[in-house]
């Protein structure tokens, strides 16, 4: 039996619990990592957890090769003319906005300094990789993709990382890391690998773009020697019937958080009731402030 909705009672509920729309990553965490972070911690809080070197070298990575691929950037709805400038002025900027990251503990720092060895390297690689693919003209970036699903009352809204009139590109970095070993130096560095079939995760925010656009998808991995790019042609994980499966999969996922939504009237004391604890030990939770995990553990202290 589904749930019958009152649409401006629903949009009260979300509105309580400040969500004013769902995103591919959203619907990517479980539902409770989803819960303690969309739910109950707000976006001051989220902004204050830490991130990894991983993320903000992928940010490096992505945003020295739109500056150097694409016509057009997107700031939200505005669409930017972009000033290209050459390659090697585009990676020494990014290079001093990379240098400006805090890393939160030791091993953080150590990966921090690794990766930066290969970073222009993997700008290059990608930057070859996007020319490879061919964007049009009419190539632009982080774009807002946005689509309302009937049936649900919140819009879902992704950014695309490059596109043009026909294609579209989701750009993944792969890292090398620091694992322990039997060497004598009881640790070695391990390349990240080029996967040989697409994270079903990336599939997922991929068959969005697809669903929204229509527009012919790309999965590209990047890592410090080369890079693999996924297609229809190549890949029978991207083939439109399987893309509109995964589409429907994360519709009910959020149909799903919406009618728990709808029958806790949006408390989120109430909502923990319903969905249980998160493994706090996960690689999910693994960088984040002890403060902050001793807070998204409170929301389950009365249950």
């Amino acid at each position: 039996m589904s749930i019958k909705i009152n649409e401006d009672l629903a949009l009260s509920y979300y509105s309580k619990l400040k969500l004013d729309h769902s995103s591919p990553s959203q619907e990517a965490m479980n539902d409770s990592d989803w819960l303690v972070n969309y739910c109950f911690f707000d976006q001051d809080i989220r902004r204050k957890k830490n991130i990894s070197y991983r993320m903000n070298a992928g940010v490096s990575i992505g945003r020295a090769s739109q500056r150097y691929a694409v016509k057009y950037f997107y700031e939200a709805e505005n669409k930017i003319l972009n000033q290209k400038e050459s390659l090697d002025k585009i990676i020494d900027d990014e290079l001093k906005q990379y240098d400006k990251y805090q890393p939160h503990n030791e091993a953080d720092k150590e990966q921090h300094q690794d990766t930066r060895e290969y970073l222009v390297g993997m700008i290059k690689n990608t930057v070859k990789a996007v020319s490879d693919l061919k964007l049009g003209d009419e190539s632009a970036a982080e774009r807002y993709c946005v689509h309302k699903f009937d049936g649900l009352i919140l819009p879902k809204i992704g950014r695309i990382d490059f596109e043009d009139r026909n294609k579209l590109i989701e750009l993944k970095t792969k890292h090398r890391s620091k694992r322990k070993s039997d060497t004598k130096q009881g640790y070695s560095w391990v390349k990240g690998y080029l996967p040989k079939s697409p994270d079903k995760n990336h599939l997922s925010q991929v068959a969005f773009y697809f669903h929204a656009t229509g527009k012919i998808p790309h999965l590209l991995y990047v890592n410090q020697d080369s890079y693999n790019v996924f297609t229809q042609d190549s890949c029978e994980q991207l083939d439109p019937e399987y893309l509109k499966f995964l589409v429907d999969q994360d519709y009910k996922k959020a149909k799903v958080r919406q009618n728990l939504i709808y029958i806790t009237g949006g408390d989120v004391k109430k909502l923990a009731e319903l969905i249980p604890p998160p493994d706090f030990s996960s690689f999910m939770w693994k960088d984040i402030q002890q403060e902050l995990l001793d807070h998204a553990a409170s929301l389950w202290k009365d249950v």
